[in-house]
């Protein structure tokens, strides 16, 4: 899969964003695909995780790490067997007006032929999807009456 990169202006405050895609646990809560994300180990300035992402019967786990940049940046990468690489990057940058401009980029390949067609079906679509999902689960929690309340 060629890799997908997105570059907007969105209307949350960069802060704000960076939480909502550091807080990985509550993923399955928005994300579509996702099923279910743990974290499994924690150091100061990352994490390592556990995730489930599936679509009807098609279940795919993988360990991702995770390193947070704060409030910038983050980096996500798999060492996971089924991927000759994976890499996902975020970085958040306050404009003037207080929005923010999000940069996100996916970048992987799965490894075997045979679930390559399994794992573009399910990380694909993902990643079209990716930023609009976090700025809609900011406004949802807005509207919600917390706006400090992260998940």
């Amino acid at each position: 899969m060629a890799p997908h990169r997105e570059s907007r202006v969105v209307a949350v405050p960069a802060e704000r964003l960076f939480e909502l895609v550091a807080d990985v646990e509550r993923y399955p809560e928005f994300l579509p695909l996702m099923r279910d994300a743990t974290i499994v180990g924690r150091s100061e300035n990352a994490y390592e995780t556990q995730q489930t992402l599936a679509l009807g019967l098609l279940v795919h786990r993988f360990r991702t790490r995770t390193e947070l940049n704060r409030p910038r940046a983050i980096r996500v990468t798999s060492n996971d067997r089924a991927f000759s690489r994976f890499e996902i990057l975020w970085s958040f940058s306050p404009t003037p007006e207080g929005d923010c401009r999000v940069d996100f980029s996916l970048d992987y390949e799965i490894r075997s032929f045979w679930l390559k067609p399994v794992g573009d079906m399910l990380i694909g679509p993902m990643a079209l999807t990716m930023v609009d999902a976090f700025v809609t689960r900011a406004r949802k929690l807005d509207a919600a009456g917390d706006p400090s309340r992260i998940g």
